[in-house]
């Protein structure tokens, strides 16, 4: 496992790719401290002041689903019981298994799916359609699957 701490400036450009990529507003100082941590080849998370956990995911700076304190910062969108094992499988978010959901702007959008009955933090995902269109649609892929709870990076996670 490899662990370090990124120079205050490459922490700076990490913490501006955060927010720019994902839209997102951490409320974390300049001077953050950010760790880099890659507990296999080819497996990377980011955190930011020990608080904000981020996986690399094909260049891409996807928010951790163990991370609550980053997850209560993204828009999310509720699914049935009946979706929940499929999710947690890899699955994206079909239109029909979303039972109502957060206002997330745009397509392209990162997205928490929670289940409806306690709120917990399933998976990450990225909007295939803007929320404003989801009232009018009944079928298709809502939520691509980025990142879900018992995943590779989810397991890896357990060994840092």
């Amino acid at each position: 496992m490899k662990r370090q701490v990124a120079s205050k400036h490459d922490s700076r450009d990490y913490i501006e790719r955060v927010q720019n990529s994902s839209g997102m507003k951490l409320g974390v100082s300049r001077s953050s401290q950010v760790e880099i941590i890659e507990p296999q080849d080819g497996l990377r998370f980011l955190v930011i002041d020990g608080k904000h956990t981020f996986l690399e995911k094909d260049g891409l700076l996807v928010p951790f689903v163990g991370s609550q304190p980053t997850l209560a910062l993204l828009p999310s969108a509720y699914i049935d019981d009946g979706a929940i094992k499929y999710i947690l499988k890899g699955a994206d978010v079909m239109r029909p298994g979303i039972v109502r959901y957060d206002q997330w702007g745009g397509k392209d959008a990162l997205v928490v799916v929670r289940d409806e009955k306690k709120g917990r933090g399933l998976a990450v995902g990225r909007a295939n359609i803007a929320s404003e269109e989801m009232a009018g649609v009944t079928k298709g892929v809502s939520i691509k699957n980025l990142h879900h709870a018992g995943d590779g990076y989810w397991e890896a996670y357990k060994l840092i």
